[in-house]
């Protein structure tokens, strides 16, 4: 028998109690079993322990249905592996489970010998879905949404992940658009399967279609062996085209033949395949304008942007600023194995109010620079290049006198409570904690202040 730590744990959600009794009878010792009456149980006790498998009745009793279960728990964990349970299947509830993200859908019926089988063959996949999963957390970066407009790309996102819509990513460079695919992907029902990524820039149209499509051996000079291409190596996951704008016009009626049927040939294969593959785009581009100049095919952008995500850049979502820092601050300690610097409240200041026309890759590579030349938890700031510190001098405030009294006044309070939690956090050497305490407000209410000081 094997002890608990070695054992799978399993959350079952039943209004039933019966269900979860004749399933531990059957089972024995085998699982660890905890048990939830109704959805919103189901929701606490998944929050409290680590199940490996969540087993969801289809028709709860009182409150939300196993359907609403199953969404709400795939929306606090992408991740956690659901299987739906019912005695009343059908067609159109299976493919709501499916569309948003279960691993199964299983009769009661006949017996639980049945369900137990299913189970265990998807328990075997979890020692396997984890280690990709932290494989994916070491290698990528956090998705950080504290802001506004961070928390409705998260509700775009996860609209579209469970379909296989293709989706257009744009925004500024180095605003995360790689980022927001993977994190489209780990929410899809391809997530078992890796992300490919072809990068569409610099490449001229042999080598791209090369990439892309592949090449039989003999095929052009250097083809000195078989290669399977991208497109055809992401079958039934998801190929991730980054920079799109810059595809080699010659190349994009066979890419748009891809995209709308699946269909392609290996350079030197006359052969066409078929691949089933769930397509991502990203650009920095005005495509349409692309378009217009006759640098990109109109059929193929119509075919792209048909959804659209747009990734807004740092200097709209300033609230995502001291996040970010403090994640790249404690990920680059750990990779450069330094202690986490402390940032001083005049450093955080500025990098609130600046622009950052990098966006978050000119973020993470300051504060890199900065932990590398940190020492004993320091910084040293002749490696800062920190952007002018704002004037606040009275003579900002005379062209108030022509402005009316309520937009006068407004603006006064703005500048006011700018300079207010400039000096608290000063005093207290950048600890917001205490500066809030003092303050007698939160933490956030000064990263909201300070981040409006435009």
């Amino acid at each position: 028998m094997n002890s608990n730590s070695e054992k799978h744990t399993l959350l079952i959600i039943d209004d039933q109690p019966q269900f979860a009794q004749d399933f531990i009878l059957l089972t024995g010792e085998e699982f660890n079993v905890v048990t939830a009456a109704n959805g919103e149980d189901g929701l606490r006790k998944f929050q409290e322990v680590a199940a490996d498998l969540i087993l969801v009745d289809l028709k709860l009793g009182r409150g939300i249905d196993g359907i609403e279960t199953l969404r709400r728990l795939k929306q606090a964990d992408p991740d956690a592996g659901v299987i739906i349970v019912t005695e009343h299947a059908s067609i159109e509830t299976a493919h709501q489970a499916g569309r948003l993200g279960a691993l199964d859908y299983c009769s009661k019926a006949p017996n639980l010998k049945e369900l137990r089988a299913h189970l265990k063959q998807h328990l075997q996949n979890v020692a396997w879905r984890r280690a990709y999963r932290d494989e994916l957390q070491r290698q990528y970066p956090k998705f950080i949404a504290e802001s506004p407009a961070m928390r409705k790309l998260i509700e775009d996102i996860d609209a579209v992940a469970p379909s296989d819509r293709l989706v257009l990513i744009t925004g500024e460079s180095g605003a995360g658009k790689e980022l927001v695919a993977r994190e489209i992907h780990r929410r899809s029902l391809r997530a078992e399967r890796p992300l490919f990524v072809v990068n569409c820039s610099n490449l001229a149209a042999p080598l791209f279609e090369s990439e892309f499509f592949g090449h039989e051996r003999g095929s052009f000079t250097s083809a000195d062996r078989q290669q399977r291409g991208k497109f055809e190596a992401a079958h039934l996951s998801t190929l991730f085209l980054d920079e799109v704008g810059d595809l080699p016009l010659e190349s994009q009626p066979k890419i748009l033949r891809a995209v709308e049927y699946g269909k392609f040939n290996r350079i030197g294969k006359t052969h066409e395949q078929h691949a089933d593959v769930r397509l991502i785009a990203a650009t920095n581009h005005n495509l349409e304008e692309e378009t217009k100049a006759g640098r990109f095919r109109q059929d193929l952008f119509y075919r792209i942007n048909r959804v659209n995500i747009h990734v807004p850049p740092l200097r709209q979502r300033r609230e995502d600023i001291p996040p970010l820092i403090n994640y790249y601050l404690e990920y680059f300690s750990l990779m450069l194995h330094r202690l986490p610097p402390e940032i001083p409240a005049d450093v955080m200041q500025d990098w609130l109010q600046y622009d950052w026309p990098g966006n978050v890759r000119e973020l993470t590579s300051a504060i890199e620079n900065l932990v590398l030349f940190s020492k004993d938890g320091k910084i040293d700031r002749s490696r800062l290049s920190l952007p002018p510190r704002k004037n606040t001098s009275p003579e900002l405030f005379l062209p108030l006198f022509d402005l009316p009294y309520e937009q006068a006044k407004e603006k006064l309070i703005d500048q006011f409570q700018q300079d207010y939690f400039h000096e608290k956090l000063r005093r207290h050497e950048g600890n917001y904690t205490r500066a809030a305490e003092e303050a007698g407000v939160n933490r956030a209410t000064i990263y909201r202040i300070l981040a409006s000081g435009d």
